[in-house]
This record gives structure tokens, sequence and C-alpha cells, in this order.
């Protein structure tokens, strides 16, 4: 009879969680049937489980050294705790009844024997009859680079419009910013192939045009005046100026060199995307920028609508149970398109993906991932736990980063951080977060929605506050010149509570 010990079991296993998991599931006697094939290749059962129905799990020796787990549970980890807990039951010397292996097994052993021997032939073919390198069809290549030529043309059409409005200053485009000519070349950014900074350019026209009446109106309607001042929205205007004049330099420089190399496909730059660029997910695993077998947990959700875009925006942030890496997931719904494209909703439990695809970011930022699919399975308390394992001990720890990364050009002005506080509590009209070493960060709303914050003082138990781990959103308040941070999720021991989803 075969066996396992408990290195091997330790080594085999994903994770110290799945070993616990398994070792559990093994003395509490869940197993219900233990069978081995007559000729030792295949040792498999049932396990109880969650559901109506056991889980069938099995561990086939058919290709010496080479064990291959299954089970019939939603779990992605390989192997999961089912077979990490067959595993110990043979180590114990557990008796095993001699059965005839199910025909499911011999379907999938001949569908392997069949993929193996396919996979030989292509290698023997390939070895004999080598492939020549695919290259890019002329036409193909022609039509990028006139593509690039015509986006520099609209560069230098922003350059002159920019150097007009920086001229005679922001403060004195009143009477300026209502002209024609403003307008029209927002619509002809998109014809330069442009429609990122075409999307900028919209922004920097809108808050150029908020006037005093509509300040005072939106006032009356929100009564929050903090984020409808002049000031306020001079710094949205200088902001989307920076950024267009930082696009309209970078890029032209950026995209010179892609002509002068001959390469004129998608790469890394963060300005491909800036310009309007769209990725599709075989592009970004061809730059590299995928990572498979990825675990991850949503630590908050928000849904918003850009009225400059005219689409509604929903937005995951999503924690790697392999590194503690903090990223996001972004959906897009055009208003128009609203009653055909899928929304996307809070998750409350663990994805477990094969093939994780990220967008390219400056250094140490949140990235936006995609996937294609998915098994999902729900969060335990050990889930729970090595999440709040990955939290900053401090908040000196995450705000020198976050300075670095928000003070950046094209920076979103939101920055995901996880972090251990003492306590959250007010400092005279201020909600501050204060952790071990007595360090105090501000806790403040982005935008003039402030469910999250209101949500953190109607929590159940006072004790929430205290002791706990934070996820937020770091941003630099204009107004206050400082960082603050938005609160999202509260992490215990034993749950992740979302103040807003």
């Amino acid at each position: 009879m075969r066996t396992f010990d408990e290195q091997a079991i330790v080594s085999i296993a994903p994770n110290a969680n799945a070993v616990s998991n398994g070792r559990k599931l093994s003395s509490g006697n869940n197993f219900v049937k233990r069978m081995k094939s007559a000729d030792d290749s295949l040792y498999f059962g049932e396990c109880k489980g969650s559901g109506k129905s056991n889980y069938n799990v099995s561990i086939d020796f058919e290709k010496e050294g080479e064990p291959v787990f299954r089970c019939s549970c939603p779990s992605r980890q390989f192997p999961c705790k089912h077979a990490i807990g067959l595993m110990f039951e043979m180590k114990d010397g557990k008796s095993f009844e001699t059965a005839e292996i199910p025909q499911d097994i011999l379907d999938k052993r001949e569908k392997i024997e069949a993929r193996e021997k396919k996979k030989a032939e292509k290698e023997i073919e390939k070895e004999q009859n080598p492939e020549k390198p695919k290259k890019t069809s002329a036409a193909s290549k022609a039509a990028k680079t006139k593509k690039i030529k015509k986006q520099i043309e609209g560069l230098d059409l922003l350059k002159d419009v920019m150097g007009q409005i920086t001229g005679s200053g922001v403060a004195a485009c009143d009477d300026i910013a209502f002209d024609k000519k403003y307008d029209e070349l927002a619509k002809q950014l998109g014809d330069y192939y442009l429609p990122g900074v075409q999307i900028i350019f919209k922004r920097f026209l809108k808050y150029l045009r908020t006037d005093k009446d509509l300040i005072e109106l939106e006032n009356t309607k929100q009564k929050d005046s903090e984020y409808y001042t002049e000031e306020f929205l001079f710094n949205l205007v200088v902001k989307e100026l920076t950024k267009l004049r930082y696009i309209e330099k970078r890029a032209r420089d950026y995209l010179n060199k892609k002509l002068e190399s001959d390469d004129t496909n998608p790469d890394d730059n963060i300005l491909y995307e800036a310009l309007g660029g769209v990725w599709k997910l075989e592009e970004l695993g061809e730059t590299g920028l995928k990572k498979e077998n990825v675990s991850i947990v949503e630590l908050s959700f928000m849904s918003e609508y850009d009225d400059v875009k005219a689409e509604y925006i929903d937005k995951g942030y999503w924690i790697d149970f392999d590194t503690g890496d903090i990223n996001y997931t972004a959906n897009y719904c055009p208003l128009k398109a609203k009653k055909y494209i899928q929304r996307d909703d809070s998750f409350f439990g663990k994805k477990f993906i094969d093939k994780l695809y990220f967008y390219p970011a400056n250094d140490g930022e949140n990235r936006r991932i995609r996937y294609e699919s998915s098994k999902d399975e729900d969060l335990d308390i050990s889930d729970i736990k090595k999440i709040k394992s990955f939290a900053k001990k401090n908040i000196s720890e995450f705000l020198k980063p976050a300075k670095n990364i928000l003070k950046a050009t094209l920076s979103d002005n939101a920055y995901g951080v996880l972090f251990e506080f003492a306590k959250i509590g007010t400092n005279g009209s201020d909600v501050v977060a204060e952790d071990k070493e007595g360090k105090q960060i501000l806790l403040r709303a982005m935008t003039k929605d402030k469910t999250a914050m209101s949500s953190m003082f109607g929590l159940p138990n006072v004790n929430y506050l205290k002791n706990q781990v934070l996820f937020g959103l770091a941003h630099y308040d204009s107004r206050l010149k400082q960082i603050c941070v938005e609160p999202r999720s509260i992490i215990t021991d034993d749950k992740i509570l979302r103040l807003a989803y």
C-alpha cells in the first residue's frame, strides 16, 4: 500500500492552510469511503462537504512520480484540502477497500494519453519542419504607422491650443473658454486617434466652464460647500491642464521613437493607454503582463458615473493571496449600452483564476487586472487572517510610497492601502485613524459621497474601531494640501466589514 509522510504532504500542498484543513478532515472522520485499485495505481474515496452530496476525491499514480489529484469540489487549489485529507488518511495507515477504477477516471486517463501523444507528434513535426516567425503584415504595419503619424499631428494641434491657454493664464480664460474652436478641438482629437487625450481635454473644459451660479446651485443641492468652491474647481482645472501638457510633451517623443524603431505594436509604456490605446487580453499576455494560478479576494467595490465620458464605472479592489499586492478591476458601461452590458457587483468570496492579466502601470501603483473566467469559493477564517498578515504595521509604512504614487502626473489620485490601526475616532471635527505608535491620518471622503464615512460609526460593535485592519483609498486633498484616506472596509479576525458596496 502506498503512503505519504508529513514532509511530502507539506511540500505538495499549495499553502499551510490547506495542510491544516486537510488534516482536520482526516482527524474529523470526514471520509465516508476509502478505496484503492487492485494494481495500486489509484486511491480514491468520498469526503463529506458543505453540500448535500459527498465530494469524490482521488489520487492517480498511473504516471509514477507524478501523482494527479482530482476532486469534485469547486476549489481551484491543487491539490485541494480534500485531496490533502486523503493523503493524511494514507499516511495514518487507514484501511482502503479494493475496488474497480471508476469509468470517469479511465476516460480521463485515455484523454491524457491521447493529448500527450498528439503533443509528442507535434514536437516531432516541429523539429522536422520548423516554422518561420510570424511577421506583421505589410498592410497592417502601414496602417499602424499612419495612425502614429496622425496622432503626432493631433499632439501638434493640442500644443498650439495649450500654448494659447497657458499664455493668457487659466484665470483669464473665462471669455475664451466658450469659444467654438475649443469644442471643435475636443471633437478633432478623436479624429486624430487620441480618445484618451480627448477625454482629458473635455474634462478640462468642463471644470473651466463651471461658473459661480452652478457652484451655488450645487451647494444648495448637496449641502456641502467644501466640494464646490472656486479654489477646488481651479485646482481641478490645473490638474487636467498639467496632464495635457505632460502627455503632449512625453507622447510625442514616445511616438517618434516607435517610428524610428519600426515597432508599431502595443508596449508596456503607460502612454499607450493614456493616448487612448485599448488592450486585448492576448496583447497583454504577449507583453508578459500576466500571472497564472492566482487567488484574489475583493476588499472593496464601488460604482460611479462619469458624466464626461457618459459611462458607469464598476471598480473593485482586490488583494493577491500570494503577494499581498492590491490591484483593481474596472468594468466600463456606456450609458447608451446600459441595457446590453452586464454590470459588476460586490463579491464576497475568493476567486481562483487560471490566467490573470495586468495593465501597464508605474512602479508601486495599484494595477488594473482582467481575467476571462474564475472558480469561486467561500472565505474562511484562515483566509481572513492571511489578508490581515499583509497589512502595514503602521501609517508611516504606506505614507511615503503613497506620496510618490499620488504625485505622479497621470495618477487617478487613488491608492489602495491596507494597514493596522489602534483606534478610529474624532479629533475635533475631523475623523482620524491612529496607529500603535500614535501617528494619525485623516479619514476623509474623496467625493461628495460620504456613505463609507458615515457607515463607520454605525457599526454594531464599537470594538470594530479598535485594533483592527483598515482598507482604504489614500488620496491627496488639494483643499487641505495633505494625504487623506477614504475608508472602505474594516478587516477583523473573522470578517471583512464593507463600509460601502
